[in-house]
């Protein structure tokens, strides 16, 4: 038989908390993450949540661990490194003029930024 795991009960203020961020929260990996703590509150085994969020059973099992340790905080994702961007923030402010300037003429703007 399969290990069940649950979080600890979650008090009035966490599962308000919890709420919010399912309900209202801007990212969707958030969402997805508070829903899956407020299912385990309701008795809910990782097979099971893992199968209504439609995501693997070792991120739900992530996700619980995550919140135990560090609350809320643990669900929101971190920032990571990315692609650096291809323009400063001065030719990033110069092509926006040229931009406001002529917006029907993308390919004669792309060769006069290029000078």
């Amino acid at each position: 038989m399969a290990r069940r795991r649950f979080i600890a009960p979650l008090s009035d203020s966490e599962q308000q908390t919890l709420t919010s961020a399912y309900q209202d929260g801007e990212k969707r990996a958030l969402r997805r993450r508070a829903h899956a703590i407020l299912l385990s509150n309701q008795g809910h085994t990782i097979n099971q949540i893992s199968e209504i969020l439609q995501v693997r059973r070792d991120a739900v099992s992530r996700w619980l661990k995550q919140w135990e340790a560090s609350g809320l905080d643990g669900l929101i994702d971190k920032p990571r490194s990315g692609r650096t961007p291809a323009l400063d923030d001065n030719d990033h402010q110069r092509l926006q003029e040229l931009v406001a300037e002529q917006p029907h003429q993308l390919r004669s703007l792309h060769a006069r930024f290029q000078e």
